[in-house]
């Protein structure tokens, strides 16, 4: 009989090897595989029974679709799906009731990201957010809106009151990394990054990588970026090791507010941002600056 010890240092070391795993591909994950399928189809059993009754939808024009204008509209939805390049899966969280798996590439000139929950009745699908591609790539926002502001919100304060110990934590962490982009720490900021991070805009998609290179170049010059000041939020926790991070902002320079999706995985004993994708709110208009203060 083994050891509870040795049990326990075994299970560390098969969740190690689960998390270090490379990104597997669309058709590798099944259930992601059944439900585009499905949609093709119009299979009028399998796509309602797929889509989680929390599901939301935002689309390239930064709208939200629920559950049921999805359904109602399965043409376009089904539409969207097709045609998909440069697809990865992760997955996050190892409860067996709690676990998410993400699925994200391009499709029809969209970057896109699937979240699916993993719950009682299975995996189905949770969440996804479009946003078109730049036909021609600019400079990353953290460097567009870099200079002299104020960063009360988001650093210190933002509308929304966590209702878990998780979502207090998460929330910290997030508003760490806001803090050290405002008054530039890259190393400090790269802690609280996941190694698949990407962050995805109208303008660029960028690795972890390539976004730690901008922080450093900011800490070497002085110059951060106060961070766009948040309208709403709201957490949803899956286990107790991975979440979704649902927010709108408005540009703290001035512009026409966003939504954005982001996905984080306790790792390493911390919180991790392992992806921020966002979606420009075509329909509302633009919003001016915020305030200037050293």
């Amino acid at each position: 009989m083994q050891r509870p010890s040795t049990c326990l240092a075994l299970c560390l070391v098969l969740a190690g090897l689960m998390l270090a795993l490379p990104p597997a591909t669309a058709e590798e994950f099944a259930p992601d595989h059944t439900f585009r399928a499905a949609l093709a189809k119009h299979d009028a059993k399998i796509v309602p029974a797929m889509i989680a009754q929390d599901f939301s939808w935002i689309t390239a024009d930064g709208e939200i679709s629920d559950r049921v204008m999805t359904l109602a509209a399965l043409d376009t939805f089904a539409a969207a799906l097709k045609d998909e390049s440069e697809v990865q899966v992760h997955f996050y969280g190892r409860s067996i009731n709690g676990r998410l798996a993400t699925v994200r590439g391009v499709h029809n000139g969209m970057r896109f990201l699937r979240i699916y929950a993993r719950r009682a009745r299975g995996w189905q699908a949770f969440a996804m957010i479009d946003t078109p591609v730049a036909t021609q790539a600019g400079p990353a926002s953290v460097e567009a809106q870099a200079g002299q502001g104020d960063c009360d919100n988001p650093c210190r304060t933002v509308p929304y009151t966590p209702k878990t110990a998780m979502d207090e934590a998460i929330l910290a962490a997030w508003q760490k990394t806001k803090m050290v982009e405002w008054k530039p720490d890259a190393k400090v900021w790269a802690n609280f990054i996941a190694d698949e991070f990407m962050i995805i805009n109208k303008t660029t998609a960028r690795t972890k990588a390539e976004r730690e290179e901008i922080a450093r170049r900011q800490e070497a010059s002085g110059v951060g970026t106060p961070g766009d000041p948040v309208v709403s939020m709201r957490i949803v926790d899956f286990s107790d090791d991975a979440a979704v991070m649902f927010s709108e902002h408005v540009p703290v320079r001035g512009g026409k507010p966003y939504r954005n999706i982001r996905i984080w995985v306790l790792r390493d004993g911390r919180w991790q941002l392992a992806i921020s994708q966002q979606s420009e709110i075509k329909s509302a208009p633009a919003v001016a600056a915020v305030g200037v203060k050293p």
